[in-house]
């Protein structure tokens, strides 16, 4: 097992600090861990998703819509939804 040694600010280390209090994890290094393994799943799943949107945009073939049309329906969705 690799040994890292990190810096946090105080409020993280607090932080840090009360959940190994409340007993769910015996150490930083568990809490950590469990994090860094919730970390890799969601970018597991962002791969996967994005991979499923590209086969499926490949198999839906060419578009007849013009990219000034995508652009501005693009814009008008992102304006709608105040992003």
């Amino acid at each position: 097992m690799a040994k890292m040694t990190i810096s946090l600010p105080d409020n993280l280390a607090e932080y840090v600090e009360n959940r190994v209090a409340s007993g769910r994890y015996s150490s930083a290094g568990a809490f950590l861990a469990e994090l860094i393994l919730k970390d890799q799943l969601h970018h597991k799943l962002d791969d996967e998703e994005l991979r499923n949107i590209l086969r499926q945009a490949e198999e839906s073939g060419p578009s007849d819509r013009r990219i000034p049309d995508i652009l501005s329906e693009t814009k008008a969705k992102l304006r709608d939804n105040n992003l």
